[in-house]
């Protein structure tokens, strides 16, 4: 399900200095679709750097597993939707690289079966309503304090979230800066609306 934390979980793992500490080479692409090519540079750019006017897969193809050899790397591919675009870089990584590691975030099952992760897969939960609202309240309110009246309808606002920590981070963004309480009855009234104006107007990346 898009939204419910997986590049946030990944990205967290990704940036850990321990973690990074113990590869040669990090790398992130995300893939949102299967543009192969776009794939291929964007991996290029965390490990060798520079830019590549090359219209030839093939030889992208080339570079990277040439960039990679005889390295520990990880290399994270970020929202891949289809096994095609998992078959046309997988044979990009060497295989003999002991201690390597690919992390792969997708919204379909079949994708995660076909790259052989049957037992090495996490499923990503939906928030309970305590996570969802505080979660919530951390960001709409951080530090301040909350009043009882804010508390009522916020709870209300984070249930028709259903759980989904993009949601709720996008409407608890919204209304961090209001402190009239109509301005929250009337998110609370349709929060799906509000997410979908937020997200259409301010955000045109693929959301994990």
């Amino acid at each position: 399900m898009g939204g419910i934390g997986k590049t946030t979980l990944v990205n967290v793992v990704y940036n850990d200095a321990c973690i990074r500490s113990h590869f040669d080479v990090c790398a992130w692409a995300t893939v949102c679709q299967h543009n192969v090519k776009e794939i291929l540079l964007s991996l290029l750019r965390s490990t060798i750097g520079g830019t590549f006017d090359m219209n030839n897969e093939a030889e992208l193809a080339n570079i990277l597993q040439k960039s990679l050899k005889g390295k520990r790397y990880l290399i994270v591919l970020d929202d891949m939707w289809k096994s095609e675009a998992w078959d046309a870089v997988r044979l990009c990584f060497p295989s003999e690289n002991k201690g390597s590691g690919i992390l792969l975030t997708t919204r379909n099952t079949e994708v995660a079966r076909d790259a052989g992760t049957e037992n090495l897969s996490l499923q990503m939960d939906l928030m309970g309503p305590d996570e969802s609202w505080n979660l919530f309240k951390s960001i709409s309110f951080a530090n301040e304090a909350l009043p009882s009246e804010f508390e009522t309808i916020g709870k209300q606002i984070a249930e028709k979230c259903h759980g989904l920590p993009l949601t709720i981070a996008v409407i608890a963004g919204l209304l961090k800066s209001k402190r009239e309480i109509e301005d929250w009855e009337n998110v609370a009234k349709d929060v799906k609306s509000f997410v979908t104006m937020i997200l259409t107007n301010n955000v045109h990346v693929c959301l994990g």
